[in-house]
């Protein structure tokens, strides 16, 4: 049995040293992880810290008051913009109303335009007819004043009188 138990020890020994060889190679392992870690973190160290769960949150509720406040002013920029639209619509029937006032305005001013060609032709005319009155005036002051001449050298000369005061009568009714 002594070479039973030699074997069995072999064995053992064998095992244990396929075991600590491993547990090694392992350890190994993990050891040169830890260097190259260490490595890469020397060689490239991270110039910003990393964004932390607080600033994260306070970021996220900034944003979400901010996005409320432009909604908000999108919805004043709307009822800006509605009123703006009634304003439009109120000038553009003022417009319309202004139109229909200038055009019967205008209807207005052409007739009245007529209306002073017409009195102005009637004005010419009277003044034509006043003119010819007028001349005709002066020419019966003329035959008035010579027969008032003729009329006095036949007084002076005994003759009556009676021509004058028939004369006289015209000149009060023509002033």
């Amino acid at each position: 049995m002594p070479g039973e138990w030699r074997d069995r020890l072999d064995r053992l020994t064998r095992r244990l040293a396929v075991v600590a060889l491993t547990v090694g190679v392992a350890g190994l392992a993990i050891g040169t992880v830890h260097v190259a870690t260490d490595w890469r973190s020397t060689a490239a160290p991270l110039d910003a810290a990393p964004v932390s769960l607080d600033t994260i949150t306070l970021d996220s509720a900034a944003e979400s008051d901010r996005i409320a406040a432009l909604t908000s002013q999108l919805d004043d920029a709307a009822a800006q913009i509605a009123a703006m639209r009634t304003a439009i619509a109120a000038a553009n029937g003022n417009v319309t109303g202004d139109a229909d006032s200038a055009s019967a305005l205008q209807r207005q001013l052409d007739a009245a335009a007529k209306r002073l060609r017409t009195v102005q032709s009637q004005l010419r005319g009277a003044q034509a007819r006043l003119g010819q009155l007028n001349a005709a005036a002066d020419r019966q002051a003329a035959l008035n004043a010579a027969a008032r001449a003729a009329g006095a050298s036949t007084a002076k000369s005994g003759g009556g009188h009676g021509g004058d005061d028939e004369d006289d009568e015209d000149e009060s009714d023509d002033h």
